[in-house]
């Protein structure tokens, strides 16, 4: 007699993934459990039933389910040799994965322990899933890059930003939308937030005059600033840079941190400047850190070449290669500011700059999750 292989049926609150949506489904979500089973095992259905109660009590976390007889091919990329197996995924990380069906008692204290990790350590040690259903090996990314922290759109020799690299040596602006991984935007936000060495700084050349408040000095920078700026710093992020600018950037990188209160402003200038013997300014970023900004506070950056109004907003990343056309200015914050106008900025360094050439190319790129624009 022929056997029937029993039809899968989802309870509500429950996906099914497949080749087709597994990477779609997975990439960019903050929380996701993933249940690898087979219909035709008690145990298995034992499984869904436990993540169907369990999206009803966790409303943010995405609970989903791939048969690993139908889906053999996903399953042997995440090492799955038994059913049922729990795969749970934090920002496209793998961080815990276990064979059977968890009680619902156990289940929800494993997702308040994955809530409460700290994702920077974790991805020094685990491979991130869009690298592996993407077909990049299951090589991590290099963390001691700026590239491993941006979204999984952003990073590798595909993503999106392999498209910038002729506007950046164009001498446009280049602004990105939601660019780093949230847990890595909120813990440098909570440094800025929480520090209390800020100093004021003000001066003035013949045409140009600042007012702005900022942390400069390295021995005053909270634990997390140093890490990061450490990150901008690094070996990795400035091949990553050179790759991405056309323009090589061996020096060391010019890193600070950045408060606007109101009153502050910056007036026209280009960044023009020397960086120690035979190095210049080459590449100018500015990450933005203000949350809830609105944009009638002021503080926006203005692109004078193209007369583009960029207001501040919350884990949007600036790039510019630094000309002599690269003119722009920080528009003064309002006194009537409520939020916390904060940024990581500066420059990294190398051989002088050649004039950039002109660009008539697209505005606009699509990125997964993110944007990217083109001033």
């Amino acid at each position: 007699m022929k056997k029937h292989k029993q039809k899968a049926h989802k309870p509500a609150g429950v996906i099914e993934l497949t080749e087709r949506n597994f990477a779609s489904a997975i990439d960019g979500h903050p929380l996701a459990v993933v249940g690898f089973w087979a219909p035709s095992l008690a145990s298995s259905r034992a499984l869904v039933q436990a993540f169907a109660a369990a999206s009803s009590r966790h409303p943010d976390v995405l609970f989903a389910t791939v048969d690993a007889e139908a889906q053999p091919a996903i399953a042997a990329q995440f090492d799955v040799h038994s059913v049922p197996t729990s795969v749970i995924f934090r920002h496209n990380i793998i961080v815990y994965a276990r064979g059977g069906t968890p009680p619902p008692e156990a289940l929800d204290k494993v997702l308040g322990a994955v809530r409460a990790l700290e994702m920077e350590q974790v991805r020094r040690n685990v491979t991130s899933v869009d690298e592996v259903a993407l077909g990049g090996g299951g090589v991590p990314a290099d963390t001691d890059s700026i590239e491993a922290y941006l979204r999984p759109a952003l990073r590798g020799a595909g993503s999106a930003l392999a498209e910038v690299g002729p506007r950046l040596a164009a001498g446009e602006l280049i602004a990105i939308r939601d660019a780093f991984e949230p847990d890595f935007a909120e813990r440098m936000f909570r440094s800025l937030d929480q520090c209390a060495a800020w100093r004021v700084y003000e001066g003035h050349e013949a045409d140009f005059h600042y007012h702005h408040h900022n942390l400069y000095r390295s021995e005053e920078y909270p634990q997390d600033m140093a890490w990061c700026s450490g990150l901008f710093d690094s070996p990795g992020t400035k091949a990553w840079v050179g790759r991405l600018s056309g323009r090589a950037c061996p020096g060391p990188a010019e890193v600070g941190a950045s408060w606007y209160l109101p009153g502050d402003h910056s007036l026209p200038h280009n960044d023009v400047a020397a960086s120690g013997p035979e190095l210049h300014r080459q590449v100018a970023f500015v990450w933005h850190l203000a949350k809830d900004w609105r944009p009638e506070w002021g503080g926006a950056l203005f692109w004078c070449a193209k007369g583009s109004y960029v207001p501040a907003a919350f884990n949007t990343l600036f790039l510019f290669n630094v000309t002599p056309a690269s003119t722009h200015f920080v528009t003064h914050v309002s006194p009537f500011a409520q939020g916390k106008r904060l940024a990581i900025n500066g420059w990294w360094t190398g051989p002088a700059a050649t004039q950039a050439p002109a660009w008539n190319g697209p505005d606009r790129i699509a990125a997964g999750g993110s944007e990217i624009l083109v001033y």
